[in-house]
Order: C-alpha cells, then sequence, then structure tokens
C-alpha cells in the first residue's frame, strides 16, 4: 500500500470490476491485452491465494510490490474482480463443469475464477485468457486440470455474454449480507447499492486548505466543501502535493463526520480509533487540539507518519478505549468505530468473502461499549460523534438507540441538520442522525455505505 493517508481499511487504489470510464475500469487497455503477461497472473493467483486463507487484499498484494506498475496495475484489477464478482463467476462456473475442483485441487478454483473474470469482465482477448489460464494452471502443479480448463474457458469465451446476461451483482452478496439488506433496504435498493459497488472506486482527496486550486491541480472535481473527486487507478503519492502533504486521501463520506462539531479552534479533541489518521488530519486543520487512540501500536506508527507528512502534530496513545482515562474532561469526541465495514465492498471486495453474520454482534457490543466510556470524558454540553464505515442497522441505528435509553449514559441526541450535511443532506434520517448508502449518490459516482450519529454530554 502506498503511504496514503486512508480511511479505516478503505483501500482507495482499488480496482474492480464494472462498466466505467475510469481508468481503473475493467475495460482498461492492460487487461483487453491480456496484462503483461504470465508472471503477473502467478502474482495474483499468490494474492488471491492468501486472501482465501483469510489475509487481506492489500495486505496480499504486497506479493505484487516487485513487479512494473502497470502489472501492479492488472493483478489488483484481476484479484479485485475475482472477489468482487466471485458470485457471478462461481454461478457461471458451475453451470460449465459437473464437477468443481475440491481437497487438494482446492487451489485449481482460484485460476479458473482468474479465467473467468478475465472473459467476462475486463474484456480480456478470448486467446490470451484462454492460454494464460491453462498455463498457469499447468504451472501450478494441476497438470491434470489443463483439459478441463481448455474446454470450460473455451465455451465460455463463446458464451460469456449470454451466461453474464442470466446473472445479477445480487448473486455476489453471501446469503446473510443480502438478506440483511433485504430487510432494512428492500430488494430493489440492495440492488442499486450492489450495482454501484461493483463500480470501479474512485480517489477521494481532502486538501488540508484551497480546495479550488487543488481540484484545478489534480484535475478533480469538487463533491462538496470537503472532497476533491477524480479516476485514478494508480499510487496517490504519485499526484502532485501528496509529498508535499497538501492533502490526504479519504473517502467523500468519510470526511463528513469531522466536520459536524462546529467550530473547532483551541478546542480538545479525543480522535478515539483513530488510525490511520484521516479524521485526526482534519480535526487538527480546523484548530483543535487533538489526542490520536488507538489500540493497534502498529497502526498508531502509521497514524504518526501520515501526520508527520502532513507536517501536522498530535498526542498519540496507544490505549483500549474502553478503559482509557485521560485524566481531564474535553470539549468533544470522535468515534471511528471498528466495524464490519459492509460499507466499503468496492475498496475492501475481501469483505465480501472474510465477514460472517456471526462477526457484527461482537462489534456491536464493542461500539457501545467505546461511547459509554467516551461519554465520561466530555464536558458538560460536549460533543460526541459516532460514525461506522457499516450498512448494518445493528452498527448504527440500533446502537445509537441503546444509548439514548440506557439513563446511565449521560448523553443526549444532537440532531444534525440538512444544512451541515449540505451535498448529504439526503442522507439526513427522521432522528436526525446520517445514514449513507452507497447508491444515493450515484450521480457523483457513489460513497462508501456510513451511519454517523452526535451526542451532547448532559453530565455535570
Amino acid at each position: 500500500m502506498p503511504p496514503a493517508v486512508q480511511d479505516r481499511r478503505n483501500s482507495q487504489s482499488d480496482a474492480a470490476g464494472g462498466k466505467s470510464t475510469n481508468p481503473a475500469s475493467d475495460k482498461s487497455s492492460g487487461a483487453r491485452n491480456g496484462g503483461a503477461g504470465g508472471e503477473s497472473r502467478i502474482a495474483c493467483f499468490q494474492v488471491l491465494r492468501l486472501v482465501d486463507n483469510g489475509r487481506y487484499l492489500d495486505e496480499a498484494l504486497r506479493q505484487a510490490r516487485h513487479l512494473p506498475d502497470r502489472d501492479r496495475r492488472f493483478v489488483r484489477l484481476l484479484a479485485a474482480t475475482c472477489l468482487r464478482r466471485a458470485g457471478q463467476i462461481d454461478s457461471i462456473l458451475a453451470d460449465l463443469m459437473s464437477r468443481q475442483p475440491s481437497g487438494k485441487q482446492r487451489d485449481a478454483m482460484i485460476i479458473l475464477r482468474m479465467g473467468a473474470a478475465q472473459l467476462l469482465f475486463l474484456d480480456t482477448v478470448a486467446h490470451a485468457a484462454v492460454n494464460s489460464t491453462v498455463e498457469l494452471m499447468r504451472s501450478s502443479g494441476f497438470d491434470r486440470l489443463t483439459g478441463l480448463t481448455n474446454a470450460v474457458m473455451r465455451r465460455l469465451a463463446r458464451e460469456a455474454a449470454e451466461r453474464l446476461a442470466q446473472t445479477t451483482a445480487d448473486e455476489n452478496l453471501p446469503d446473510w449480507l443480502r438478506d440483511s439488506w433485504h430487510r432494512q433496504f428492500g430488494k430493489s435498493a440492495t440492488t442499486a447499492i450492489m450495482d454501484l459497488v461493483m463500480e470501479p472506486p474512485t480517489l477521494d482527496i481532502t486538501p488540508a486548505q484551497d480546495i479550488s486550486s487543488w481540484a484545478d491541480s489534480l484535475d478533480g472535481t469538487i463533491i462538496n466543501d470537503h472532497t476533491i473527486r477524480r479516476a485514478f487507478d494508480g499510487d496517490p503519492a504519485e499526484l502532485p502535493g501528496f509529498k508535499d502533504g497538501a492533502w490526504w486521501v479519504q473517502d467523500a463520506a468519510a470526511a463528513l463526520p469531522a466536520t459536524l462539531f462546529g467550530d473547532l479552534a483551541g478546542k480538545d479533541v479525543i480522535d478515539l480509533c483513530a488510525a490511520p489518521g484521516g479524521k485526526t488530519a482534519q480535526l487538527i486543520s480546523q484548530g483543535a487540539t487533538v489526542t490520536a487512540i488507538d489500540s493497534s501500536a502498529k497502526r498508531l506508527k502509521t497514524l504518526r507518519g501520515n501526520l508527520a507528512r502532513l507536517g501536522m502534530k498530535a498526542q498519540c496513545v496507544t490505549a483500549d478505549g474502553r478503559s482509557y482515562d485521560p485524566g481531564r474532561t474535553v470539549d468533544a469526541v470522535l468515534i471511528d468505530a471498528p466495524c464490519s465495514a459492509t460499507g466499503t465492498l468496492r475498496r475492501r471486495p475481501d469483505i465480501l468473502r472474510g465477514r460472517q453474520a456471526d462477526d457484527i454482534k461482537p462489534l456491536a457490543i464493542l461500539q457501545a461499549d467505546l461511547i459509554r466510556q467516551a461519554a465520561t470524558w466530555l464536558k458538560p454540553g460536549g460533543c460526541l460523534v459516532y460514525a461506522t464505515c457499516s450498512l448494518q442497522f445493528e452498527e448504527g441505528e440500533q446502537i445509537a438507540d441503546s444509548i439514548l435509553a440506557d439513563e446511565s449514559v449521560a448523553l443526549t441526541s444532537d440532531p444534525v441538520t440538512s444544512e451541515e450535511a449540505g451535498a448529504f443532506a439526503a442522507a439526513v434520517t427522521s432522528t436526525g442522525a446520517l445514514r449513507l448508502r452507497p447508491d444515493m449518490f450515484a450521480e457523483i459516482g457513489g460513497v462508501d455505505g456510513f451511519f454517523v450519529a452526535r451526542f451532547r454530554s448532559v453530565g455535570g
């Protein structure tokens, strides 16, 4: 990963499958020409094996860091497409094979998915996709499957459009998540969310100042008061202003919570679960004195490096927020809580396979515990903003309701107004919280899914 400040577990430079004019699109010239050869496909196979064994995609992609830039982009594109479109790919492959490889040959399915992804979504030249898939199967020790691979890939090359038309983007969701979204949002909205999630992610940038000038310099579009958006599938560090600390990478939705405190000049603020530091930088740029707390020393080290690049300073503390005592009361607390991150699927397609329904309850309990503890740090009238990059009501609306119903927690709701939400006014709920869905802002390329609620301390 480039050393950009990136918001919680959101890889801004992910490429993806989908129909788009974004340079990260599945129709890129590198994809059409079959990438840069066998080495890039071997690297992609290694990456997907690691993800299959529980590694995060961004971490696994380090397997490709030795490759030239064009090859690395192809590996990221192909790997992300295989993960994002796994449901559709597996459905189509199942119809083309009487029996799928299993047991010691289980990894052969990864290779078949790679070949199918190129034919179905990357518009790779058919003979390049077929031949490279057969060769990768052979070089990976699955000689006995080369005949099957050749037959399946050739048939798919002939029938790709017809087969793909019989599938939908919803098939890429695990059953538990699809059922959850159907209950929460309805089937139509779920389909709209998935159609957007299948699109390549944009690059969103938060400048420290002078947003208009940086929009011109970066050839981007200002989509709200804080965010510049542009299409880009490379390393953000290559863009003007990055090394000088003029801006940081942060999804437009992720940038919203830190703007809801009002005037922060001279205020004492705690940023809880702060790494990697996008929101910390926002708070500092608004004039706050910030204490950045994170339970991970490794992630806090990344935060320090990001702040150093930006020329900013914060007191950094490695601590568990559930038991931390700042030794003082503060003006405001921002909690970007650990969550299932189901709002970030287009940037983190590994979540589609990595998350389980059983993950949600422990995360929800953790979030509520963090809010309860942070509430004790506030001065009377102090502000607490709670945010998650999750689309699950259990990690948003239900947490906010439970906090307000708990008489032992000295917090009251402080509804967000449409004026404060600005370009995201449509996301303001009847209770004054914010529920951002990716499909709500499709006309500007969508955003990550987020929930945000604001509270005031009534302690004394």
